[in-house]
């Protein structure tokens, strides 16, 4: 297991400019660029060809997290995180995985009629990320499911959470007006 290195590692932005407030999108998209052209096998230009450091996944994955103001305020704040538990002490490791990408599930499409969910994949499958409803009822302690794509070798984790509904003989109480000019509690119950 290797600790995962932060999006501004792998963009190959300096650590100055991680606390910078004001670091501009065009920046960001130039050290996208640059981290693609040193990490591409084919385009590398360093003598002799290297492994490549960084997977084209985890620096489109950076640079889609710090071009985003609010994600990238989200980042590092969590990076923030991260380090306040290094400092008291509290040591894990974190895996990076390749094409593992976190959504919500009202991100994704809805078949109420065959009760799925589903999105496309990049690989060109309209329904390559499929979950069931038996899918979801097997996962609800969890609160989180990962689907691989039928068609290639992506991931998706689905975040959800479960409503639970109100016994029904609970009964509903509603403020009327007792003519007085004040308010009673009346119940719909029977």
């Amino acid at each position: 297991m290797t600790c995962m290195p932060t999006y501004y590692e792998v963009l190959g932005l300096p650590d100055a400019l991680r606390d910078d407030q004001n670091l501009t999108a065009q920046t960001i998209r130039n050290a996208y660029r640059r981290a693609l052209l040193q990490n591409h096998p084919d385009k590398a230009t360093q003598q002799p060809v290297k492994a490549a450091t960084f997977s084209i996944d985890q620096i489109s994955q950076a640079f889609s997290a710090l071009s985003d103001r609010k994600s990238r305020a989200e980042y590092d704040r969590g990076l923030k995180q991260k380090a306040a538990q290094h400092e008291r002490g509290d040591k894990g490791t974190e895996v990076f995985r390749t094409g593992i990408e976190t959504v919500d599930l009202d991100d994704l499409e809805a078949d109420d009629v065959h009760g799925v969910w589903y999105r496309s994949c990049r690989c060109g499958d309209d329904r390559g990320f499929l979950i069931k409803e038996s899918d979801l009822e097997e996962a609800t302690e969890d609160g989180e499911i990962s689907v691989g794509c039928r068609g290639c070798s992506l991931w998706l984790k689905v975040l959800f959470g479960v409503m639970e509904e109100e016994p029904a003989e609970k009964a509903n109480y509603t403020l009327g007006d007792t003519g007085n000019g004040g308010a009673e509690e009346i119940s719909s119950s029977t």
